[in-house]
């Protein structure tokens, strides 16, 4: 398909060749994923209780996004959430790496004449659609072209670099050096964030000649370690506890495995060589009969496995009170999955919140600080974990996400500053009203004390009705709360009204107490204003 002069037409295919092929699998990942993230969500979380099920919807799951990183990290959340255990998410991993062989298998046969009528047919479905599935779909379609023309300049480009005496040496050399090829294609892996590009080179390099079986073998197996590499990493620098275990356990197969194959590798050789296949061919059969090998040996073993990185890898104490506990950055890539692990830490503040304000009116009758103390530790709690939900959805990229999640996104950066300011307004304005009022010894009037009692328990039904349309998104109980809205500032003003009435009568109570109980009546209206604010966001009012 193309055709070398130069040292510098040769660089320019082995270079575009690359980022063809890393553009083409990103291309892939980033469709499937929009087209069927939810799916597969869902299918995970079915199957988790039947292991041959949960094998294969793994393979399934990678086959169509062709990122087991992707499938893994997707696992983690479910398994965080407590939604899928831990032991199956073992096993659907394993079925990942199967799926993941699928790109692999592709490549070895010899189809890159069809790669530009691939790319063509995929970019007249994304153009000629406005359906967001066949879209993706045809972008998916696109990005396997790209794969192929990727794979066919890495092919033209490798022939010369194939025929030099040089590079021949060099690999004669090597070939006697397997665990030293390993960890290159480890570092390749690595360097590519994806095995499929690597081993897509590593296959061409093959079927150019520019590699023996035996050195594509070890760097084969590298890459398959390599490919864990990244995720392992993120998870031992920052992740869950059980994304530390899915993470370890993922790499712990792979790199027993790898060992194990380079112990062998010429018996390997020869068995691959006594098929009667080409190159390219060898290297992909090789490629999934060492990730079917490892399913067949560690599928049994997923529940002594998770007891064991259980074991080794124990909840951490610390964190788990007062930091976030779901948003996990290995599931930035997947939007649709962040965001519903963005949603879990505000369904959290919401606690936080109900508590500061039920906790509220108590620190006006009682002379103690612990009131105060307990709700401003909430407070900082709550400020903690919105400045943490604003960096996680900052981080998302919107090159990966559809109008509605872009959307959904504001929505919540919305909801969680109004979150935010209910905390303030209880820990800064009510707890300051009840200091002030505790250092003075000032006393509410009976029918005082009994309104602003009515109105907080107004104001906490309230804001609790709206954060239930917040939990379960209901755009009914978001209207019923604006109607009571309404009906509450009626309240409020009555409240209001009768205080001044009492005032005006000289009743000695209302008079010393007058400031700090119409501040409180104006701060708990505030709160219902942030609740209100929040009703609408769920309504679709923003």
């Amino acid at each position: 398909m193309f055709d070398t002069a130069t040292p510098t037409t040769i660089l320019g295919l082995l270079v575009g060749g690359v980022l063809l092929l890393l553009y083409g699998v990103r291309l892939i990942t980033d469709s499937m994923q929009r087209a069927a993230g939810v799916r597969l969500r869902r299918a995970f979380m079915a199957l988790a209780q039947r292991p041959l099920a949960a094998f294969g919807v793994g393979v399934l799951a990678t086959a169509m996004t062709q990122s087991s990183s992707a499938t893994s990290s997707l696992l983690v959340s479910l398994v965080s959430a407590q939604l899928v255990p831990l032991s199956a998410a073992v096993v659907m991993v394993l079925g990942a790496n199967v799926g993941s062989t699928l790109v692999v298998q592709l490549l070895a046969f010899h189809i890159t004449n069809y790669a530009v009528a691939l790319a063509g047919g995929g970019a007249a479905v994304a153009m000629a659609t406005r359906r967001t599935a066949l879209r993706d779909i045809g972008q998916a379609l696109f990005g396997f072209g790209l794969i192929f023309l990727g794979l066919a300049a890495l092919q033209t480009g490798s022939t010369p670099i194939a025929a030099s005496y040089v590079t021949a040496e060099m690999l004669r050399t090597l070939s006697g050096a397997p665990f030293v090829l390993a960890l290159l294609g480890v570092i390749l892996a690595m360097a590519f964030a994806s095995s499929a590009a690597a081993i897509g080179l590593v296959l061409v390099l093959a079927a150019s000649g520019a590699l023996p079986l035996v050195a594509a073998l070890a760097l084969l197996l590298g890459a398959n370690v390599g490919s864990t590499m990244a995720s392992l990493l993120t998870a031992m620098s920052g992740g869950t506890a059980v994304g530390r275990r899915l993470a370890l356990i993922h790499t712990g197969t792979k790199l027993a495995g790898a060992v194990i194959a380079l112990v062998a590798l010429t018996p390997i050789a020869v068995l691959l060589s006594s098929m009667r296949l080409d190159a390219a061919a060898q290297v992909a059969v090789a490629h999934l009969g060492f990730n079917l090998a490892l399913a067949a040996i560690f599928v049994p073993l997923a529940t002594p496995l998770s007891r064991l990185a259980g074991a080794l890898l124990p909840d951490r104490a610390t964190s788990i009170a007062t930091g976030p506990r779901y948003l996990d950055p290995e599931v930035l890539s997947m939007p649709a999955v962040a965001l519903g692990q963005a949603t879990r830490e505000i369904l959290r503040m919401t606690d936080i919140v109900t508590e500061m304000l039920n906790l509220s009116i108590h620190a006006f009758e009682n002379s103690g600080a612990a009131i105060p103390t307990r709700i401003g530790a909430l407070d900082d709690q709550l400020d903690d974990l919105e400045a943490a939900i604003k960096r996680y959805l900052t981080q998302l990229d919107e090159d990966r996400m559809t109008q509605e999640q872009a959307r959904r996104e504001i929505v919540m950066l919305y909801i969680i500053t109004d979150l935010e300011a209910i905390g303030d307004i209880i820990d800064k304005q009510l707890m300051r009203l009840a200091r002030r009022k505790r250092r003075g010894q000032i006393v509410f009037s009976d029918e005082g004390w009994s309104d602003l009692v009515i109105y907080h328990g107004e104001v906490t039904a309230g804001l609790q009705q709206a954060l239930a349309a917040l939990a379960v998104q209901d755009t009914t109980i978001a209207a019923e709360f604006l109607v009571r809205k309404a009906r509450l500032n009626q309240v409020k003003r009555d409240f209001h009204l009768r205080h001044l009435r009492r005032l005006h009568s000289g009743l000695p109570p209302s008079v010393e107490s007058s400031g700090i109980h119409l501040d409180l009546l104006n701060a708990m209206s505030r709160v219902l204003s942030h609740a209100s604010n929040i009703a609408h966001a769920v309504h679709g009012d923003l």
